[in-house]
C-alpha cells in the first residue's frame, strides 16, 4: 500500500486464530522469504509483529514498478487472519479471504473522495501468486491522473509482469478532480491466479471535509466469486450524515440495483460503473438498529461504507 499521510507512530501486526485443538504452525512469508512462524490452536490466537516496509511505502518510487511489498502465509490447516495497521489516529483492519480472494478477473473498487486534500488516493495493488504473471488494467476514466504522471486519456490501459511474490502499487492523489471517482470500476485482468488489494488510504466521501479521512482499504474477491444478495446493518453514523451506505459495483452490463423489496429498481448500471447507495435506504428496526436489503439482477460487488463514531463531523 501506498500511505500519503504525514503521520508517526504507525502500528502493524497479524492477528492469526483457529478452532483446531492441536497446535500447529503458520508461516508467514514476504517476497517467498519466510519472515516468522507462530504456532496457534483454539483458544490460543497469535499476534505478529509486521515490519512497516514489508507492506506499505511512502516512496513514489516505490510505485507503478515490480515490488516485494505484500505478504503470504501457510499452513497445513484452516486458520483465520487478519491485518491490522495504522497511522496517527487513524487503522484498518484486512481481513485476509483465503484461496478465495485469487482469481483473474476483478473490478476495483474506492470510496469517492469528496475533498481536495493531497494526502488522500485511490489505490489498487495486485499480488502476484505464480511467476510470469501478466495484468492488465483497463475501463478507466480519460480524467485520471497517475500520481505517476500517466492519465487515463494518454494511457488508457497499464500492463505488468510480476513473478510470484511481487506486486504492483497504483494510486492518484486526491486533490485531481478526475481522481475523485475515475478509477472505481476499472477491469483488472490476469493470465494466472492473483490478490487485489484497494481503496483509498486515506479517503473522504461523506462532503467537504478537508481535515478529515481515514483509511478505507479491503481486500477484493474476483468476479467468479460475488454474489447478488445482501444484508447490511448500520454503523454509528447518524442518517443524513453521509457516512453511512454502500457501493455497489456492476460486473455485467444492465445490472439492475433493488433495496428493502422495492418493486423499481434504486438504479440501474452497466459492467464497470458505480451506484452509491443512500443512508436514507437504511429502516429503523427498532432500538436504534438499523438495516438495509440489497440485491442486484447480476453479480455485483457491494462495499459497505460506514462510521465508527457518531461525530461524524470531526
Amino acid at each position: 500500500m501506498i500511505d500519503r499521510t504525514v503521520s508517526s507512530t504507525p502500528y502493524q501486526k497479524l492477528y492469526l486464530s483457529t478452532n483446531r485443538t492441536t497446535p500447529f504452525p503458520v508461516s508467514i512469508y514476504n517476497n517467498n522469504v519466510l519472515i516468522g512462524t507462530v504456532n496457534i490452536s483454539k483458544n490460543n490466537p497469535q499476534k505478529f509483529d509486521v515490519l512497516r516496509n514489508y507492506i506499505i511505502t511512502k516512496l513514489q518510487t516505490d510505485l507503478f514498478t515490480p515490488t516485494t511489498k505484500g505478504l503470504y502465509l501457510k499452513a497445513e490447516f484452516p486458520f483465520y487472519a487478519n491485518l491490522r495497521f495504522s497511522v496517527f489516529n487513524h487503522a484498518e483492519i484486512i481481513t485476509s479471504k483465503g484461496i478465495p480472494s485469487t482469481g483473474q478477473k476483478f473490478y476495483a473498487a474506492s470510496a469517492p473522495i469528496t475533498v481536495s486534500n493531497g494526502i488522500l488516493n485511490f489505490m489498487t495493488s495486485v499480488l502476484a501468486t505464480e511467476d510470469n504473471t501478466t495484468v492488465t488494467i483497463s475501463g478507466y476514466s480519460p480524467t485520471v491522473q497517475f500520481s505517476n504522471g500517466m492519465t487515463g486519456a494518454t494511457n488508457p490501459t497499464i500492463t505488468f509482469t510480476l513473478n510470484k511474490g511481487q506486486s504492483y502499487i497504483i494510486d492518484g492523489i486526491g486533490n485531481i478532480a478526475g481522481n475523485s471517482d475515475g478509477f472505481i470500476g476499472s477491469k483488472i485482468t490476469s493470465n494466472k491466479p492473483v490478490n487485489v488489494t484497494n481503496g483509498n488510504f486515506n479517503g473522504q466521501y461523506a462532503g467537504n471535509f478537508p481535515s478529515s479521512s481515514d483509511i478505507l482499504m479491503d481486500q477484493s474477491v474476483p468476479v467468479n466469486r460475488l454474489g447478488n444478495e445482501f444484508v447490511l446493518v448500520k454503523g454509528n453514523g447518524p442518517i443524513g450524515s453521509h457516512m453511512e451506505g454502500a457501493i455497489v459495483i456492476a460486473t455485467e452490463n444492465n445490472t439492475q440495483i433493488f433495496v428493502n423489496n422495492e418493486i423499481l429498481p434504486i438504479a440501474t448500471i452497466n459492467a464497470g460503473k458505480y451506484f452509491v447507495i443512500p443512508d436514507s435506504k437504511y429502516i429503523l428496526q427498532g432500538n436504534g438498529h438499523y438495516n438495509l436489503y440489497l440485491k442486484t439482477s447480476k453479480n455485483a460487488y457491494v462495499y459497505q461504507i460506514l462510521a465508527g463514531a457518531s461525530n461524524t463531523g470531526n
